[in-house]
């Protein structure tokens, strides 16, 4: 585990177990040339000593010569004299030298992991420019076809993809299961390039169930799951129903009876309740279980969820719904997707959450 995810780790468990800690962080990167030799890194490093004899302290080393302390209890004492071991360092400096105070930055746990996070090196990284985008066609009647004509014999397996959903166990991220998926935009830049496969939904819904059934054979294949561990899969009520679903079923190693996740749209569930109220119950009857995916906050009040009663609900982080106070669904089966971000972990943790699916999950696991 590297010194940023084992960070990442102690912001996650403070905030799911209200757990009090102190960080102090050292800015090593805001010194400047002049004073970034290795030998001052070396002296900048040595600043943090009196705060590594505190109680649990322990040691992080982050990106671009950043590093941090994390300790227990009150070290008042230990912290000044990390900052007059680094206003030492920086006697004499060059006029434009940033003050001491500004690269050792003191973080009280959990309330500032978000930004203990972001200047630890999470959010460093700037994306490169775009270059102005192409207006692509939106998929019409003929392009489908084509597609569709293309799909039935294709090997799919070059356009299957697996993320991973994590589940906070006490003190730690680890992977509950598997997303797999076929990645819809590289296989339409192949089959159809120029062309935005979600511009016409009623179409791309349509793709969607060829895209299923093309899912569901490859995962039937002789040995394709030989040693697979839990997986979901997004799947329309239609192709639950479908031949090529039984098929995988029977193919289904012993190991993962109980073990896979069936995600379903909600807009595929309120257009049709009652076939997805069948296709439930005939799937729990064999093991599986069902997850609504991509429920947003705007969604949320027109659903019932005791009504509908999937296994799982997958509710999408955006800052609205940051607002709410409590989860509107179990906790325990509540899944955070989009947790890209340190606060998103933080909200959910903090409300009970403990399954996510995101880039600061996956660092954290």
């Amino acid at each position: 585990m590297t010194g940023l995810e084992a960070l990442t780790a102690l912001v996650c468990g403070c905030a799911s177990g209200d757990v009090n800690r102190r960080v102090l962080l050292l800015r090593a990167d805001r010194l400047p040339p002049a004073l970034a030799r290795p030998h001052h890194m070396r002296l900048a490093r040595a600043a943090l000593d009196p705060l590594l004899r505190t109680n649990r302290a322990l040691l992080y080393d982050l990106p671009d010569h950043r590093v941090a302390v994390s300790w227990r209890g009150p070290a008042g004492d230990a912290v000044e004299a990390a900052r007059n071991a680094l206003a030492h360092l920086l006697a004499g400096a060059p006029p434009g030298t940033p003050e001491p105070d500004s690269l050792l930055m003191l973080f009280a746990l959990p309330q500032d992991g978000p930004a203990l996070l972001k200047a630890a090196g999470v959010e460093t990284v700037a994306p490169a420019p775009a270059p102005a985008p192409v207006k692509a066609r939106p998929l019409d009647a003929a392009m489908l076809a084509s597609m569709e004509a293309q799909l039935a014999g294709a090997d799919v397996a070059r356009f299957a993809r697996r993320k991973p959903v994590c589940e906070w166990r006490g003190d730690a991220m680890a992977t509950a299961w598997e997303k797999r998926f076929l990645c819809i935009d590289e296989l339409a830049a192949t089959l159809a390039p120029g062309c935005d496969p979600r511009a016409e939904p009623w179409l791309f819904r349509r793709l969607t169930r060829t895209l299923d059934l093309r899912m569901l054979s490859l995962l039937a294949a002789p040995g394709e799951l030989r040693g697979a561990g839990p997986f979901s899969l997004n799947l329309n009520v239609a192709s639950i129903l479908a031949p090529e679903f039984m098929r995988l079923d029977a193919a289904l190693p012993v190991a993962l009876r109980g073990q896979v996740v069936l995600d379903v749209h909600p807009g595929d569930v309120l257009a049709d309740p009652a076939s997805f109220a069948f296709a439930r119950g005939f799937v729990r009857g064999r093991g599986y279980r069902v997850l609504l995916r991509g429920v947003t906050a705007a969604l949320l009040p027109l659903l019932d969820l005791d009504r509908l009663a999937p296994d799982l609900v997958q509710l999408r982080w955006c800052p609205k719904l940051g607002q709410l106070d409590a989860v509107p669904w179990a906790s325990g089966r509540t899944v955070l997707s989009r947790a890209d971000a340190p606060d998103a972990l933080q909200w959910g943790l903090a409300r009970g959450i403990r399954m996510f699916h995101g880039r600061a999950a996956r660092l954290a696991a």
